[in-house]
C-alpha cells in the first residue's frame, strides 16, 4: 500500500523531531495556544486515530471516496477549533514524563496494525467510512505539516522524506481548489500573485 509507506516515513520524521526537544522547551510556545507538549500531543494523534479507527468494526459501504472530500467535510464546520486545542492539551498531557518513549510505543503499534489489513479496507472515522489509504493520507498530511511546526517552534530543521513531503503538497493543493482558492494558489506558486495574509488550505 503505497500510503502506508508514506505515513511510515513522515510518522519517522515525526519521531526524528521530537528527540531533537530540549527538555527545557517541552512548555516553551509551540503553536498558537499550545505548548511544544501540546502541539506534539496533537500531532501523535495522527498515529493513535490510526490505531484506534483500526480497531472498529469495518463499515459496509464508503462515505467518503477521497482524502480532499473527507477533510473538506471536517475544514468546513464539523470540527471545532475550540475542541481541537483542548485535545491537544490532552494528549500531550497523556504522552506522560517520557513522551518520546510513548510515541515510539504508539508508531509500533499502529504500524503493527497497518501491516495487518486487506487491501482495500475501510475505515470508519467521526460518522465517514473512506478507505484506509485515503485516511492515511490526511494522517501523513497532519504528520508532515506539524513535524514542521515543531522545527519552527524549538529552531531546528526537519528532515521530511521526499515522497510524503510531495504528497502533502499536493494534497493542500487540492484541498485549496476544492474550497475555492485553488486559482489564488496557482497564481502564487507561478509568481503571478502573493497569498493574502492568513491564508490557510485549512
Amino acid at each position: 500500500m503505497q500510503h502506508s509507506q508514506e505515513f511510515t516515513e513522515a510518522s519517522a520524521a515525526f519521531v526524528g523531531v521530537v528527540r531533537q526537544i530540549p527538555p527545557a522547551e517541552w512548555e516553551s510556545p509551540g503553536l498558537g495556544t499550545w505548548s511544544v507538549r501540546s502541539l506534539v500531543g496533537h500531532t501523535s494523534r495522527a498515529l493513535t486515530t490510526v490505531e484506534e479507527y483500526l480497531a472498529l468494526e469495518e463499515p459496509e459501504s464508503v462515505t467518503h471516496h477521497r482524502a480532499e472530500e473527507y477533510f473538506s467535510t471536517f475544514i468546513t464546520g464539523a470540527t471545532d477549533p475550540g475542541q481541537i486545542a483542548r485535545r491537544g492539551v490532552e494528549a500531550g498531557e497523556r504522552l506522560g514524563p517520557d513522551p518520546l518513549a510513548a510515541i515510539l510505543l504508539a508508531r509500533e503499534r499502529t504500524l503493527a496494525a497497518l501491516a495487518a489489513q486487506r487491501p482495500g479496507r475501510i475505515i470508519a472515522v467521526r460518522g465517514a467510512a473512506l478507505p484506509l489509504e485515503q485516511y492515511l493520507r490526511t494522517r501523513v498530511f497532519e504528520l508532515v505539516v506539524h513535524s514542521l511546526d515543531i522545527g519552527r517552534a524549538i529552531n531546528t530543521d526537519v528532515d521530511i522524506p521526499p515522497v510524503p513531503l510531495a504528497g502533502s503538497v499536493l494534497l493542500a493543493a487540492s484541498l485549496a481548489s476544492t474550497t475555492g482558492s485553488g486559482k489564488v494558489l496557482l497564481a502564487a506558486l507561478t509568481g503571478r500573485g502573493g497569498l493574502p495574509v492568513g491564508f490557510s488550505v485549512v
